[in-house]
């Protein structure tokens, strides 16, 4: 079993505890704010995290309830891929800062690799090997130099020794997010450079469902999908280096939903 299960059990009952704490100080604010009324609303449920729909089997969770729960509940989802991964490959770290210099050839390069994917009609799609073929061999070059400080939302190193930087996201991101991701995805490999590393950007679920292809529009803009990007099912294996890590995952959830059903419902009472 690659998922700690009481670990993951223990932060999310203090996550469901926080969260009815915090209902309970601003219930009034609540009532008026868009954590209300998808539970009230009609909305397609196919839109909503399945690890939200785990805890409340009984409502339709529309896209709204789905972004107001993951973050009123505060997940910790960059605590949990460090559980995981701890678990699974002896280490794990959150919050861990990359740092160096690379030439400032090799981050001009970089930074016009990102603004090419929008520069007008015929633009370059992302293809993370071949854009790091040509900066990476001008990365270490004697001159002028660029510090680097990119933060991981987790970090750690798999059973191999391949260095895995973590940054997740929520599965609908916007232009300036993803153009910040794959900016920060190619100044690793830089600064890096010559060690190999796997760069790229986690989400926790994938909202077309389990079975749907993910496709949200921004971000085969700026992440070549094929390297710079895990979402959902995919993810947490990769994490858990086994094919049951998602299943572990969300049984967590449902076990949650299961033992904490009183105080759940409360919430759904308040409101």
């Amino acid at each position: 079993m690659t998922v700690p299960r009481d670990l993951i059990l223990e932060r999310l009952a203090l996550n469901v505890d926080g969260l009815i704490e915090s209902f309970r100080r601003v219930a009034a604010q609540m009532l008026s704010s868009e954590v209300v009324s998808p539970f009230r609303s009609t909305g397609s449920s196919g839109h909503a995290s399945p690890f939200v729909k785990a805890l409340f089997p009984e409502i339709k969770a529309a896209a709204t309830l789905e972004r107001s729960l993951n973050t009123a509940l505060g997940w910790g989802w960059d605590k949990i891929v460090a559980d995981i991964a701890r678990a699974t490959h002896g280490n794990g770290s959150v919050g861990y800062y990359v740092d160096g210099t690379v030439s400032a050839n090799a981050a001009n390069l970089i930074n016009d690799v990102v603004t090419s994917y929008t520069s007008g009609t015929g633009h370059p799609v992302p293809k993370t090997t071949a854009e790091l073929g040509a900066i990476l061999a001008g990365a270490g070059v004697p001159g002028a130099r660029e510090t680097v400080h990119e933060k991981d939302d987790a970090f750690y190193l798999d059973s191999n020794g391949l260095e895995n930087h973590v940054e997740i996201k929520t599965p609908k991101p916007n232009y300036d997010q993803m153009r910040a991701a794959k900016r920060r995805i190619l100044r690793i490999h830089a600064v890096r450079h010559p060690t190999e590393v796997a760069a790229f950007v986690g989400m926790p679920y994938n909202p077309n469902g389990r079975f749907g292809q993910y496709a949200w529009p921004t971000t085969p803009i700026f992440l070549d999908t094929t390297r710079d990007l895990l979402v959902g099912e995919q993810f947490w294996n990769h994490v858990g280096n086994s094919a049951d890590t998602y299943d572990e995952l969300l049984d967590c959830f449902y076990e949650i939903s299961r033992t904490r059903r009183g105080d759940l419902g409360i919430l759904l009472d308040e409101l």
